[in-house]
């Protein structure tokens, strides 16, 4: 058992803090079936860095954003900041990575009924600092999308 313990606590050691991560959103009320933009910020600890998205080699794992289970209706797409190119360890091939605070842009359609939706967006990513890399990671943050009033009427002649 105390050998359980021992690897535990190893992986632990070997393991990074976990980023923050943040969301907000450009208005804090939106229509039915309208455009919701965000920011998704994500904090890396210092001496750490998380390879760009889209990645500038197909083995890099690149941090990503996900909806997940998302009410009806929502929809959300996410457009990433350029990474900054280095050169790690003994590899001469630079790659683009991101350090510090990374802010992704989120747009979510938001559902046709109005209230308090609660969404919920994963983080993936694979830290890394200069020496090593380490197992990739996942971090859930959670939020809520405000609609209010009615839909937008569709147009004459149209149905829904």
């Amino acid at each position: 058992m105390s050998s359980l313990c021992a690897l535990a606590a190893l992986i632990a050691l070997a393991s990074p803090p976990a980023p923050k991560v943040s969301i907000s959103w450009s208005a804090p009320t939106v229509a039915p079936r309208s455009v919701a933009r965000a920011t998704v910020s994500v904090e890396l600890p210092d001496g750490f860095h998380a390879y760009a998205n889209p990645p500038s080699r197909p083995e890099l794992i690149p941090l990503e954003v996900r909806l997940v289970d998302a009410p009806k209706g929502v929809r959300a797409s996410f457009r990433y900041p350029e990474g900054q190119l280095r050169t790690l360890g003994v590899d001469p091939q630079p790659v683009s990575v991101y350090e510090g605070t990374v802010r992704i842009a989120a747009t979510v359609v938001a559902p046709s009924n109005p209230g308090r939706h609660t969404l919920r967006f994963k983080v993936s990513l694979q830290q890394c600092d200069d020496a090593q890399c380490f197992m990739p990671q996942e971090v859930e943050v959670r939020t809520v999308l405000v609609v209010a009033g009615q839909p937008p009427k569709a147009p004459r002649g149209t149905r829904r």
